[in-house]
């Protein structure tokens, strides 16, 4: 009975310490990784690599929100081919690990299927555009019929911040 109480204490102890990767309101799987901020999520999921011009940090609202997309090797989401998550907020609906987006490729260069995440975690389907280098693009009807627009512009990782 201790054992098994201690190895609890053990495991909480130790996912205490990960950052999880939640896929909001319907959980479509999680992951667990120790990365602290943009920075080391950019050594951790992109250096080295041949990247897909979707892959690296991105930021959202002034860069008020970080996220890093990359190939989704996480297992979660596994029909969707990247993942993007949070790994800086100044937005108290938002924390270190959280899924922002998931996307998909398709048969046109640059434009994926994806999902975005809206500030309070409801999920919108979408089309997003790489419109150049730095910008990716998107648009859904929301609730009150208004036409809303995601932007995202890629971060120099040089002035990635962590907080």
């Amino acid at each position: 009975m201790r054992s098994q109480a201690a190895f609890t204490c053990l495991i909480a102890l130790l996912c205490s310490a990960c950052t999880v990767l939640n896929t909001g309101p319907s959980t479509d799987g999680s992951i667990q990784t120790s990365v602290t901020g943009t920075d080391q999520a950019i050594e951790q999921f992109l250096v080295g690599r041949d990247l897909d011009p979707v892959e690296g940090a991105w930021g959202q609202d002034e860069n008020m929100l970080e996220v890093v997309i990359a190939r989704n090797n996480f297992q979660v989401a596994s029909d969707y081919d990247y993942v993007g998550f949070v790994t800086r907020s100044d937005q108290p609906d938002w924390n270190r690990g959280d899924v922002k987006l998931l996307l998909r490729s398709t048969d046109t260069a640059n434009i994926y299927d994806g999902i975005w995440l809206t500030r309070y975690k409801s999920r919108r389907t979408m089309t997003f555009v790489v419109e150049q280098e730095d910008l990716i693009q998107a648009r859904y009807i929301a609730n009150d019929g208004n036409t809303n627009f995601v932007r995202i512009r890629r971060i120099d990782p040089s002035f990635a911040s962590i907080h």
